[in-house]
């Protein structure tokens, strides 16, 4: 893989292990995105994910939103098809992989029903602490380790052509809730960041699975442009019925025996 970026990153030093491959590109461009939800939470049957601009948000939307402000919470973070659980709190930030016993994360039910709903989860870590986590994806806690990155955007109801589906590394978070007075429905909004800056997060964990995982989400991009290669304009064009001479052109029509141009 051949990293082209204006920053670096804790796993970037791997290049001396695996070596360069002029193919596999990861164009690292940090930018974001949020996406506007009818509902609080995830939900596949009920939400159609709405994207939002940086700028709209920051000019319209910004002001009617209540801030998630919970210290100890959990993001989503997408390495290629991956999924790595992230908790941010007071002493650090921890990953899924120094969960002293992961399996209790998904023991006891979350929610069944709304008089059910906790907010909080405890999770102990390697290091012996304890924190109440604060959901912010309460619908993946019951099932957590069985999510990766085409199970989870299946929540968002969005086109396969999003950025979200082709983008290598994505941190997703929950920024919070629009106030009622100016959505109708408890409206949630999740900021995407797109290839993001790890190391000036503070987030480091194992070098090794992040490029293996980004060489093997980059390798099927590339096989699946080998398998289906891009059309050109003009071929969409013809492909479509149209003639390259006369179509989109104002005021011209197809001349036919006999008939003369004016």
């Amino acid at each position: 893989m051949k990293i082209i970026s204006k920053f670096k990153d804790f796993y970037d030093y791997k290049v001396t292990k695996y070596g360069v491959d002029e193919k596999l590109i990861y164009n690292r461009k940090t930018y974001c995105d949020y996406y506007k939800m009818q509902f609080q939470y995830f939900n596949p049957l009920e939400n159609n994910a709405e994207k939002i601009s940086v700028e709209d948000f920051n000019n319209n939307l910004k002001e009617h939103v209540k801030l998630f402000d919970k210290i100890n919470h959990n993001k989503i973070l997408i390495v290629g098809e991956k999924i790595v659980h992230l908790f941010f709190t007071e002493d650090g930030i921890y990953t899924q992989y120094d969960i002293k016993n992961p399996k209790s994360i998904s023991e006891g039910t979350i929610y069944k029903y709304w008089a059910y709903f906790s907010d909080t989860k405890e999770i102990t870590f390697n290091d012996g602490k304890k924190f109440d986590i604060h959901i912010a994806f309460a619908e993946l806690w019951n099932d957590f380790f069985a999510y990766d990155r085409k199970k989870l955007l299946s929540f968002l109801n969005i086109s396969k052509e999003e950025t979200l589906f082709n983008e290598p590394m994505i941190l997703i978070e929950y920024v919070g809730k629009i106030d009622r007075k100016f959505a109708r429905f408890d409206n949630s909004v999740y900021k995407a960041t797109l290839n993001p800056n790890l190391s000036q997060m503070g987030i480091y964990f194992d070098e090794d699975f992040i490029w293996q995982s980004l060489v093997e989400f980059l390798s099927n991009k590339r096989s699946e442009k080998e398998i289906s290669p891009e059309v050109s304009n003009e071929n969409k064009i013809l492909s479509k019925g149209f003639d390259l001479k006369t179509s989109f052109r104002p005021n011209m029509k197809k001349k036919h025996k006999g008939d003369i141009w004016r």
